[in-house]
């Protein structure tokens, strides 16, 4: 693992670049210092950009939450979110006449990510006796626990639906600290009570698969990955057999307990890449030129 000052030290490497949003761009409130600044340097000299995010939504929604935070269509190639993920896959099932999943759904998520599904012949029902699968997005606020969510998936277990979780990801994190947390928490819960469950998203091999694609499959070394999660970011390059750069100024933060823009010290990060057995190519503290 190597310390990066920023960006410009690796980018004679590397021709393809393959960004999370949460942790990296924004917090959900507030675009990362120098983040903009740091894509429309890649724009300039004609890197090949895609944002890789596990948003439980549209990459159209996604694409109009960057453009308010100032990441403009202009500054990166493509948006391929979890949501999208699931939908082209709900999709296929659908031209496939049903076969993986049925019709019917029982969703567990909030309000604001319920329209997923819009546009496809599929239907939400209030009672999990109807169902054919459980779709989970995630939590209603920033402060919600897994107690929010816990008796709808107990429900969903009682008639043995499939949950589709829609974003793997445990938690994200704020700048100032705040945790919240995300669908693949209620997803590893519902395994612990015996639901099967399938992901969408980071770190599974299908969604890099559909990045490799859209970059009309270069080379792997030619690429790397940025991101500031372990379980998704690092070990979805790890598996993929990309190279990685972790940003510790997001999920691992508190962990390490810096702020986003300070340098993690070597020993308690050594340790955390030694407990998950994932070692990224390149250290950096937060997204910048």
């Amino acid at each position: 693992m190597k310390y990066i000052k920023g960006i410009s030290d690796i980018i004679d490497k590397y021709d393809y670049f393959i960004f999370d949003v949460w942790g990296v761009i924004h917090d959900g409130a507030n675009t990362y210092p120098q983040a903009v600044e740091t894509f429309e340097y890649l724009n300039k000299i004609g890197k090949k950009v895609c944002l890789l995010s596990n948003a439980p939504r549209r990459a159209s929604k996604v694409a109009e939450i960057l453009n308010h935070f100032g990441l403009t269509s202009n500054l990166y190639d493509f948006i391929l979110t979890s949501g999208e993920s699931a939908y082209l896959d709900l999709y296929h099932n659908q031209q496939n006449n049903f076969a993986n999943f049925g019709k019917n759904y029982f969703y567990i998520g909030p309000q604001k990510d319920i329209d997923l599904l819009d546009g496809l012949d599929y239907k939400r029902v209030e009672d999990p006796s109807k169902a054919d699968f459980a779709l989970t997005t995630g939590f209603e606020n920033e402060n919600s626990k897994i107690s929010e969510k816990l008796p709808l998936a107990i429900q969903a277990n009682k008639f043995k639906l499939p949950m589709l979780c829609v974003n793997p990801d445990l938690i994200v994190v704020k700048q100032n600290g705040v945790e919240m947390i995300c669908a693949g928490a209620l997803a590893l819960e519902y395994q612990k009570i015996g639901g099967i469950v399938h992901y969408y998203g980071k770190p599974f091999p299908k969604v890099y698969q559909m990045v490799l694609e859209k970059f009309l499959m270069p080379n792997k070394d030619k690429i790397v990955a940025i991101g500031d999660g372990m379980e998704t970011d690092i070990k979805g390059a790890s598996d993929f057999k990309i190279d990685s750069i972790l940003v510790t100024g997001g999920i691992l933060a508190k962990q390490l307990g810096i702020k986003f823009w300070e340098v993690a010290e070597n020993e308690k990060l050594n340790k955390i890449c030694n407990n998950y057995n994932l070692f990224p190519n390149y250290i950096i503290s937060n997204l910048r030129i």
